[in-house]
């Protein structure tokens, strides 16, 4: 009796099953979403340091003001975009007149700079934020101040003078401030894409879960 060979396949044939490839839109939005808000935190960072320097260029107190009823008292206040300073409230009796502080520049052959002052019995007190060139300027703040002082009576509605140095520090400040108005625009826009993009991938990860 001849053996019985088994002459048939070993294995069945595999059957492959197809994979699933996953979209283009699925695998780019978990890092759109990502990279759209460290851009939009980058544009955020960007723009601090333009807003700070812009509100410390517009809060700066730029225009000293000083105003006299007739007889006393004087007020010394100083100005910014942003709001005013109160110096001091000064009696007659303490003011002792107004004089002149000269600073000539260590460059040769430079004109000297003026500032107007205020001599009180509780210090000196500058009129101007500023050094002047113009020493008529100085001199007509001086004289003013010093008329008041000897003829405290002589208005009835007394005076008001300043010297306003604002506008420097007004576009300074504005063009920063244009700058990071700006950029923080741009981090909102950022923002928002970045809110769209996060919330299709849960939508993508939510449609793709296995359902049990």
């Amino acid at each position: 009796m001849s053996p019985r060979v088994y002459d048939g396949p070993v294995t069945a044939p595999v059957t492959q099953e197809p994979t699933q490839v996953p979209s283009s839109g699925d695998s780019a939005a978990a890092p759109r979403g990502r990279s759209t808000a460290i851009g939009a935190g980058a544009f955020l960072l960007l723009a601090a340091p333009f807003v700070v320097f812009s509100l410390m260029m517009l809060n700066l107190k730029a225009r000293t003001e000083l105003r006299c009823d007739p007889g006393g008292p004087c007020t010394l206040l100083q100005f910014s975009w942003l709001g005013r300073e109160l110096v001091g409230n000064f009696k007659l009796e303490e003011l002792q007149g107004a004089a002149i502080e000269r600073n000539r520049s260590s460059k040769k052959d430079a004109a000297p700079l003026y500032k107007p002052v205020l001599e009180t019995t509780r210090g000196s007190f500058p009129l101007s934020s500023r050094w002047l060139e113009d020493e008529a300027q100085a001199r007509n703040t001086v004289k003013v101040v010093n008329f008041f002082r000897a003829n405290p009576l002589a208005s009835r509605k007394g005076f008001i003078l300043f010297h306003d140095h604002r506008r420097g520090p007004l576009i300074v400040g504005s063009s920063f401030g244009a700058v990071g108005g700006v950029l923080l625009g741009l981090s909102l826009w950022l923002a928002f894409k970045a809110r769209r993009h996060l919330r299709a991938e849960q939508a993508a990860r939510a449609s793709s879960a296995p359902t049990p």
